[in-house]
């Protein structure tokens, strides 16, 4: 396991950013101006198919987070995420949003912002 400032990658789930997706992540920490801090990648109740993803920057995990690296972003996913996020592959679709791949999806829409489990 890897280590952080006071905090140890779980490794017990699989969360893959592609290139294009990290590069983008980057960017926008630098614009928010918080270089460092991890994405936290949330499944909420939204969207057209009943679940939505949420992505923001947070300083520090929660205790109870996941914690996982992919192409150098560090993620942090809250327990009741977890098991809906795990083997997803997120892309960058256009300059502004995100694409999730879910293989827990049974459903998603068209534009791969909300699924159904």
């Amino acid at each position: 396991m890897a280590r952080g400032e006071g905090w140890e990658y779980t490794g017990g789930m699989q969360l893959t950013l592609t290139e294009r997706a990290a590069d983008a992540v980057r960017s926008r920490a630098r614009e928010a101006e918080v270089q460092g801090w991890l994405l936290r990648i949330a499944v909420v109740a939204g969207g057209c198919n009943g679940l939505t993803y949420d992505l923001y920057f947070v300083p520090e995990p929660s205790p109870q987070d996941e914690l996982a690296e992919s192409r150098g972003v560090r993620l942090a996913v809250d327990p009741s995420s977890a098991p809906f996020l795990d083997g997803t592959v997120i892309d960058l679709a256009d300059a502004r949003s995100f694409r999730f791949s879910n293989p827990r999806a049974r459903r998603s829409c068209s534009c791969g912002a909300s699924f159904e489990v």
